[in-house]
């Protein structure tokens, strides 16, 4: 790579006006090894390779280390294109050059297969409504479903008597099968972009132990999770908050405790679900850990508690707490300082598996730059985590809202 090029590469990436001498003051000349080495047929984010595995810092941390004129520590200048590894998945050499198109203009961005599968599956588990929801594989930005809004009708046909009536008054009578039309209607998901952004100095990157990796993937999928249930619950569908949540949504079946909170007001709840979805397999009730304790109180008109945790009678084999026959979902992101005295919540039921669904538009990807500008002026590497993903109800009759549910 002619020297030239190396200068015209550091000024898109550090936005400085560049020559010959400022550049051998800003990084040595080294660096161009690594960015003639980077090239689509040779990365390799997994398949057969004798080359050993290494984390995400050390392999980071000795990139680095090259580009400014040092020994790597971990593996060999030449190996530094591989983030080999038998887990990881192959990438085709043109999906491999978007994947790291910040590399050849900022000498940084790598984005390694194995945390994208693994922390969108850590997700799973920060976020109690991502697992209940029907989710959909999408390969743009949007995707949209044709809905039924008006059902059809069945009509018991006798046998025709008389042909001659066709068309005229009450046909039906003579064995004219009646007409039935349906309402159609559109269900649009959008995919919207939500990311994490963690700057973290070099020298951490470099002595931590465990890696900065491994503690950011837990932190990446906490905080994703967390976000994703909040957007869910209660998103406004604003600029900066695009998803609307279920508050927004729920209108039909928006119910509110009158009096004291009780078993009637449960009931009322998932009833008003099956009301709608008669056929649903299970109706979830989603409620804030506050409430939960005041669920494990309330009794049936028989004077049984109708909270069941899983191994109890009427439980067994539940992986979740049962209230009253339905899977109880604990979410900490349901608010529960509402109401005037700020000591109420809500509770949440659905046909979360055939009504809610989730848009999976990109898994989540793990992008990192050491290179780029203020980072590299004070030494630092930035993680960025972000997926794309959307959220939208087929029909908000089949869910249901109850609030003023007291918190103690």
């Amino acid at each position: 790579m002619k020297q030239t090029k190396i200068i015209e590469l550091l000024e898109q990436a550090t936005g400085l006006s560049l020559d010959e001498n400022s550049l051998k003051g800003l990084i040595d000349q080294r660096l161009e090894k690594v960015l003639a080495a980077v090239e689509p047929g040779r990365v390799s984010l997994g398949g057969p390779s004798a080359l050993p595995g290494v984390g995400l810092s050390k392999y980071l941390g000795d990139v680095r280390r090259l580009g400014m004129g040092q020994a790597p520590k971990h593996l060999e200048a030449g190996e530094l294109i591989s983030a080999g590894g038998a887990a990881l998945k192959q990438v085709e050499a043109p999906q491999a050059k978007d994947l790291r198109e910040g590399a050849t203009t900022a000498g940084g961005y790598l984005v390694p297969g194995e945390e994208s599968g693994e922390v969108l599956n850590l997700v799973n588990n920060f976020s109690a409504l991502k697992g209940l929801c029907r989710t959909v594989p999408m390969n743009s930005h949007q995707i949209t479903f044709p809905t039924i809004s008006g059902g059809l009708t069945a009509y018991w046909v006798p046998e025709a008597v008389d042909t001659e009536t066709y068309g005229l008054g009450d046909g039906a009578a003579h064995g004219e099968k009646p007409r039935s039309d349906a309402t159609f209607g559109q269900l649009a998901l959008n995919a919207h972009v939500l990311a994490v952004k963690v700057v973290v100095s070099n020298q951490l990157l470099d002595d931590s132990d465990p890696g900065v990796d491994a503690v950011l993937r837990n932190l990446f999928a906490e905080t994703i999770g967390s976000a994703f249930d909040v957007a869910c619950l209660r998103g406004t569908g604003a600029a900066t908050d695009p998803v609307t949540g279920l508050v927004g949504k729920i209108s039909t079946n928006a119910l509110s405790v009158s009096g004291t909170f009780g078993f009637d007001d449960l009931a009322r709840l998932i009833f008003a679900v099956y009301e709608n979805a008669p056929h649903a397999a299970q109706v979830p009730v989603i409620g804030h850990p506050k409430a939960e304790k005041v669920l494990m109180t309330l009794k049936d008109d028989y004077g049984d508690y109708i909270y069941r945790q899983p191994g109890q009678p009427r439980a067994e084999g539940q992986q979740r707490p049962l209230v009253w026959g339905e899977p109880f979902v604990r979410d900490p992101n349901i608010l529960a300082n509402l109401g005037d005295g700020t000591d109420e919540t809500r509770l949440f039921a659905g046909d979360f598996a055939g009504s809610a669904l989730v848009g999976l538009r990109q898994g989540l990807v793990v992008k990192t730059n050491p290179w780029a500008e203020p980072y590299f002026s004070y030494n630092q590497t930035a993680f960025l985590a972000e997926v794309r993903m959307g959220f939208n109800l087929s029909d908000e009759k089949r869910f249901a809202s109850l609030s003023a549910v007291p918190t103690a």
